[in-house]
């Protein structure tokens, strides 16, 4: 394979990564680590126990695939700061290790910075900005004053590590656009924008998902063709310094094609990842031939172009 740059860490393997919501804890993002870049967390300042009862449907990929959809409601269960910190430090692999911090407070989400920030291991921070299923309220993302407020008190004080933004889907193109406006201002501190985050507030349906009266966030094929017009709208609006990294429905290699000609300069997969289930197969699954040929003629052409470099 080949290596990419985007959102200021290098990717040796390709443009695409694990995202948030599969490793949630240190233990299970060193087990993803060994076959691809991971994004960790969603990390709280605090431990939090999360959810109980169904968090998650349907319960077996195939399902999720036959479906097109996928439910969760985990209310980001999580060790903490201090204690994830502790663990991630010990990684001393090839593969990127990002970390994924959500915060309650512009305080909170200082402290994270700083405590990850100190770790070697961990190449950038994102900010999650668009969980849906917290329990604290608004969604930051629907929030363009509290986004500025965090980014004006972030730029006084730049840490060392990249940081990346992840946003909630935006229906209404006026609010990306101004969000997309807003970001411009810090190029230098925002290095990426990750969209999107799952789609708020879905039912998926009866006896399927227990907390917060059976709404839970939607991923999966369903939607992708949304995620593809959210990944095409940053690019246009955003600075060329800040790259886009698209996440949202991907679950083939076409996929990630199809999301690199959209404007991203890499790819985050989620869902196929959370119910595949296994790291040591799931490239079985992302590179199944009847739906990834575009993909794998992408990265034969590069690795041939690197080969003849040499």
């Amino acid at each position: 394979m080949f290596s990419c740059t985007a959102g200021g860490v290098i990717f040796p393997y390709g443009p695409f990564m694990i995202g948030a919501g599969v490793c949630k804890t240190p233990t299970r993002t060193l087990e993803w680590l060994k076959v691809a870049a991971v994004e960790s967390g969603s990390y709280t300042p605090e431990s939090r126990p999360g959810n109980t009862g169904k968090v998650f449907w349907p319960e077996t990929l195939e399902e999720f695939l036959e479906g097109g959809a996928g439910f969760n409601s985990y209310n980001m269960p999580n060790m903490g700061y201090v204690e994830a910190a502790k663990q991630l430090a010990l990684y001393a692999g090839e593969q990127p290790l990002l970390v994924n911090i959500a915060g309650f407070t512009l305080a909170d989400y200082l402290s994270g910075i700083e405590i990850f920030s100190a770790l070697k291991s961990v190449s950038a921070i994102i900010l999650n900005l668009g969980c849906p299923n917290s329990g604290h309220g608004e969604i930051m993302s629907f929030s363009i004053d509290d986004v500025a407020s965090l980014l004006k008190v972030i730029a006084s004080s730049p840490p060392p590590k990249p940081i990346w933004l992840k946003f909630s889907p935006y229906t209404n193109p006026a609010e990306l656009r101004r969000m997309a406006e807003l970001v411009n201002f810090y190029p230098n501190l925002v290095r990426a924008v990750v969209t999107c985050n799952t789609v708020p507030n879905c039912y998926a349906g009866p006896d399927t998902i227990d907390p917060n009266n059976g709404l839970a966030g939607m991923s999966g094929p369903a939607i992708l063709q949304f995620a593809r017009g959210q990944t095409r709208q940053f690019r246009q609006h955003l600075d060329i310094k800040i790259d886009v990294v698209g996440v949202g429905g991907i679950t083939t290699g076409n996929d990630i094609i199809d999301r690199l000609a959209d404007g991203a300069k890499l790819t985050q997969l989620v869902s196929l990842a959370h119910w595949a289930g296994d790291p040591d197969t799931f490239h079985e699954h992302l590179l199944n031939p009847a739906t990834s040929g575009r993909f794998t003629e992408y990265l034969n052409h590069w690795k041939g172009h690197t080969d003849g470099q040499a």
